[in-house]
């Protein structure tokens, strides 16, 4: 939201300027300062400091875009989103709590022992929770060049940028309460730039060494053809080298000069050249040990130290929070101060304003539109066209059932030609929809051989229409059972379909009734039972299941839907 309001990704003239105001609570205070203007606001600190924790005004010009010809106009996203990033950036370049909460300021800046952690976060790390801090003329030039190189970065780095302060920042307040967590989010605020900006190519020595070995056996009687094949495969899914990138991210960042910082404070260990290839080993295996196995800190991490950056158990050597949390931050300084700067930049930004929201609307918004290529839109007015069928079946309130006609009309003319993954839901969207209505859109006798075909064959398309047409599949039964599996197991896959609980659970009694009337009764209850815990919540489900009698047939209509039932036409 910072670089929004500045006017750099606008493409049209500023229509409206905000002059916005809110509170922050810090621990720091600027001497001599009346005013520190940053390129994404400025600060006005109080004259008074005798209070703590300090109060700070966060002033703010907010542009508005001007807008096309049309609906809708933004006034203002008020102070709130971007007083929040601020916050958070003005806390990294300073190294300070600051924050708009007041209670979690002073809850930082106490010096109480932390309730889990038994210890105050100002004896593990140095400067960041202490209760004042006199921020000297340097650190505030330092404060303005930081903030306007990252407003200048290009859009996307700036926003991978924000995601990593944001983490660093709450990483920072979590040494309050979780050392693990905390630690964890530290070492995750510099994975995240190395995954997103190292610029690494996969190669097979990239791959995890154990992983690589198993496969290189296996493959050592294959064709150096197929054996490459295989490995590219693996390549263009795994997640290779994390742990090697982040250690290489991390060097790479990691200039002389830090290393040539004095430190006065600090009576430890400092964190030397040659200790961070193994530091910063040891700091992602603490990561990956808390994130999968939940397992503490070694002692020798959390003990403080004296401020110290390293710390060394039995024959390791440890990052403590202090090294840690000062080496991640000079990494991410050095990657932002590395990065071109962008004066203007074009830039569709509006689903990234504070507020906005992507859902998929209702189904009579968009089911029944004809436009543009239908082509590869099969699956989805299935789903949406289900989805009416069941609140109507249901008897919802306001359920409505939207004309398709003009869907199935355009799609009569390039069903025939298109994959059959991308026909098969459309004659079933067919099948359906004049099963449901009176007035039937015409069906050519290409269309009737087609839908007769491969309706027939096993798919999660003939599973519903075979349902709502209240006939049995003509499968054999372990053929059904594998089908229904199959849907259930894709239906969240990029080309899977998902149908209204009503009817999952609808596809489950049908194969539930052949396997009672095969007098597989065990078999017939465990497929009754995933209906029911397919859909939880539904009484007739719970009641049926209950009561089941191995006598009565299963009739998916008479256990899931209200009595006297009437589709509306």
């Amino acid at each position: 939201m910072l670089q929004i309001a500045t006017g750099k990704l606008f493409t049209r003239a500023a229509s409206r300027e905000n002059l916005l105001r809110g509170m922050l609570y810090t621990n720091a205070i600027f001497v001599g300062k009346d005013a520190i203007q940053t390129a994404a606001g400025r600060l006005l600190p109080s004259t008074s400091y005798s209070i703590r924790p300090t109060t700070v005004v966060y002033e703010l010009t907010e542009h508005i875009e001007g807008e096309e010809h049309g609906p809708g106009v933004l006034v203002s996203s008020t102070v709130d989103p971007y007083i929040q990033d601020y916050s958070a950036v003005a806390s990294f370049a300073l190294n300070c709590t600051c924050t708009p909460d007041v209670d979690l300021a002073r809850r930082l800046t106490n010096g109480q022992r932390g309730l889990a952690t038994g210890v105050a976060p100002q004896t593990l790390v140095r400067r960041f929770f202490d209760e004042t801090i006199w921020c000297k003329p340097d650190e505030l030039t330092f404060l303005e060049a930081f903030v306007a190189k990252l407003i200048g970065l290009p859009r996307i780095t700036f926003l991978g940028v924000m995601r990593v302060i944001r983490t660093y920042v709450n990483g920072m307040h979590r040494i309050t309460d979780d050392l693990e967590l905390a630690y964890t989010l530290l070492v995750a605020s510099v994975e995240s730039l190395a995954q997103d900006f190292d610029a690494h190519q996969s190669d097979w020595n990239s791959l995890d060494e154990q992983k690589r070995n198993a496969i290189d056996i296996a493959l050592s009687g294959a064709d150096e053809t197929v054996s490459q094949r295989v490995r590219e495969a693996l390549l263009s899914v795994e997640h290779v080298a994390l742990a090697r990138r982040f250690r290489e991210f991390t060097a790479a960042h990691t200039t002389a000069a830090y290393f040539r910082q004095t430190s006065g404070e600090a009576s430890g260990l400092l964190l030397g050249r040659s200790d961070l290839e193994e530091t910063l080993r040891m700091a992602y295996q603490s990561r990956s040990k808390y994130v999968h196995q939940l397992q503490r800190l070694p002692d020798a991490v959390t003990l403080g130290h004296n401020h110290g950056e390293i710390a060394v158990e039995g024959r390791t050597t440890h990052l403590t929070l202090q090294g840690l949390s000062r080496l991640m931050r000079s990494v991410i300084i050095e990657f932002v101060m590395r990065q071109p700067s962008v004066e203007r930049e074009h830039y569709n930004y509006r689903l990234e304003r504070s507020g906005v929201v992507q859902i998929r609307m209702a189904p009579e918004y968009w089911v029944g539109g004809a436009q543009g290529d239908l082509t590869t839109q099969g699956r989805d007015k299935l789903e949406g066209f289900l989805e009416q069928l069941a609140s109507c079946l249901l008897k919802e309130p306001d359920a409505v059932l939207t004309d398709m006609r003009p869907v199935l009309t355009a799609a009569i003319g390039f069903i025939p030609k298109i994959e059959k993954r991308l026909r098969r839901p459309y004659l079933a969207l067919h099948a359906l929809f004049n099963l449901c209505v009176a007035d039937q859109v015409a069906t050519p006798a290409g269309i009737v051989t087609l839908i007769q075909a491969e309706l027939d064959e096993p798919s999660s398309e003939a599973l519903i229409a075979y349902a709502l047409f209240t006939q049995t599949v003509p499968w054999v039964l372990e053929v059904h059972r594998s089908t229904l599996q199959n849907y259930l197991r894709r239906r969240s896959a990029a080309n899977g379909l998902r149908f209204p609980r009503l009817f999952e659970a609808a596809l489950a009694l049908e194969l539930a009734e052949r396997l009672r009337d095969a007098g597989d009764m065990e078999g017939c209850r465990s497929i009754v039972a995933l209906a029911v815990e397919n859909h939880p919540g539904c009484l007739r489900l719970l009641e049926f299941e209950a009561n089941f009698q191995p006598t009565v047939s299963i009739t998916w209509r008479d256990v899931l839907l209200p009595p006297v039932e009437q589709l509306q036409q």
